[in-house]
């Protein structure tokens, strides 16, 4: 039997304790001005000189297997063209969506080998648990993925092209 891995996203107002947003499964991620996972992104493109809402994303390990370890996020492939850089942290903190610059984080506009990738812990509470571990024996969340677009006046109208972001992950 293999792990089963399910990618989800997170938006709206922080609520709770620990805070959380309202949690959507997601296919892809895409950039937008609006705070939202099902709307599309022409519906809600990001203008030149603005940037992307935040985006919470993260993955459930579930199904059986005996341990998930040494997980890696990273920007492997693609480019995102004259303008455009995308920026990237790895929390256990969800905050409310917003436009500004994502405070922290590192420029992953550039590709980067994934096992070079930002290291993820896992939690069996959930991305925002409050014990994280590099491994996990049982069903676990790995903390929140959190990226954004940032433009300048330069970026091209249009679609800015594709980035593929990528979660390694060892399963024994």
């Amino acid at each position: 039997m293999a792990a089963t891995t399910t990618w989800y996203e997170q938006n709206g107002t922080a609520t709770g304790s620990p805070a959380h947003g309202t949690e959507s499964t997601v296919t892809n991620c895409d950039w937008k001005s609006a705070d939202s996972a099902t709307t599309t992104r022409a519906a809600a493109p990001v203008a030149a000189g603005e940037n992307s809402y935040h985006k919470y994303n993260y993955v459930k390990f579930d199904g059986t297997f005996n341990e998930i370890s040494n997980v890696k996020f990273a920007h492997t492939a693609g480019t995102l063209g004259t303008g455009i850089s995308l920026k990237g942290k790895i929390s256990s903190t969800y905050a409310t969506p917003s436009k500004s610059a994502l405070g922290s984080s590192t420029d992953i506009t550039s590709t980067t080998a994934i096992s070079s990738g930002m290291s993820v812990d896992l939690s069996t509470s959930g991305p925002n648990g409050t014990s994280h571990a590099s491994s996990q024996t049982t069903t676990c969340y790995t903390q929140y993925i959190i990226t954004q677009v940032q433009t300048t006046s330069s970026a091209a109208a249009g679609d800015s092209g594709t980035a593929t972001l990528t979660v390694q992950y060892n399963e024994n």
